[in-house]
């Protein structure tokens, strides 16, 4: 079959609609049909149901869908190989992420990756916990950047390191001097909170509800960008992971002080990787190299002060 039906096949299968697959890749929806049609006659099979809402896979579709994924997972591996013969890496690595990894996290990392592999291009989505699982697992993803959550059998989570959710306040906010909070005592203040972001933002909304303390949510944005001028300007607590503030913690602008009492302070935060798609040469790499960076936090300020909280 052509590349580039299977190209248009896979993202069509996924999108549920020619339309909104046109969309992500930039191509006609008239030739993405044309395409399509072509191959359904060439096999003399629908590979779609064509339904009010939108195109649902046929059986015969499933069947080719798992046939285009694993083609073009191996047509990206072969270009790996032999971009590791001529002593470099090159492809495309695909990362799907929490949204406060994106702010300077990923950035720096895939610009210090860029340094030593420049044939590397990258794709990165963000998204909530069960988003992001669903994209490694379905092979939209490579990776997956998220928290030691319920994931699909068919991913692995790797090298995890600490990664609480932790009160984030302005400096000058009443919480600022505590050396820990309860939810109960966050909720005393306007909650910045975020959206789309279940199971998390549930554990919030149910462990305050438990405490008969629901707390004014002023703002809700699936945008850290958006949030986190209204924390500096001490508007109110929001529930983010230190990455996400990184420059702001190390000027002193926000703080981030620990959660006690919930579960939210016990997260652990990793990769998911597929377990039955080998990942590309650079994936690879740029997994390692990750990894190693999230071992180096352990010994930031911060997690210096969770284990001062959890000693004590």
């Amino acid at each position: 079959m052509h590349a580039a039906f299977l190209r248009y096949f896979t993202v069509v299968a996924r999108a549920g609609s020619i339309r909104a697959a046109s969309e992500q890749l930039h191509v006609a929806s008239s030739a993405i049909s044309r395409q399509i049609q072509k191959v359904e006659d060439e096999l003399g099979t629908p590979l779609f149901e064509r339904l009010p809402g939108g195109l649902r896979l046929t059986q015969a579709g499933k069947t080719v869908l798992s046939h285009a994924e694993r083609t073009l997972n191996d047509f990206e591996l072969l270009k790996g190989e032999l971009g590791e013969m001529r002593g470099e890496k090159t492809g495309t690595v695909s990362i799907a992420s929490l949204d406060s990894l994106l702010v300077s996290f990923l950035p720096e990392q895939i610009s210090r990756f860029h340094k030593a592999h420049p044939k590397v291009d990258f794709r990165v989505r963000s998204g909530a916990h069960g988003s992001i699982a669903t994209m490694v697992a379905e092979g939209e993803a490579d990776l997956g950047i998220t928290f030691s959550l319920a994931r699909p059998e068919d991913t692995a989570f790797v090298s995890p390191v600490p990664m609480p959710l932790m009160a984030m306040v302005a400096s000058h906010h009443p919480l600022a001097d505590r050396s820990s909070v309860t939810l109960a005592d966050c909720a005393a203040y306007n909650l910045l909170l975020q959206l789309d972001t279940a199971p998390i933002r549930s554990l919030i909304e149910m462990e305050l509800s438990v405490l008969n303390r629901t707390g004014r949510v002023l703002a809700a944005s699936n945008n850290l960008m958006m949030l986190k001028p209204m924390i500096l300007a001490g508007d109110g607590v929001a529930f983010y992971t230190p990455l996400g503030m990184v420059h702001e913690l190390d000027e002193g602008s926000i703080v981030a002080v620990p959660l006690e009492g919930t579960r939210l302070g016990g997260l652990e935060m990793g990769f998911l990787v597929p377990r039955r798609r080998k990942l590309t040469q650079a994936a690879e790499a740029l997994l390692e190299q990750l990894s190693d960076s999230f071992e180096t936090l352990r010994g930031a300020p911060w997690m210096r002060k969770l284990s001062g909280l959890e000693q004590a």
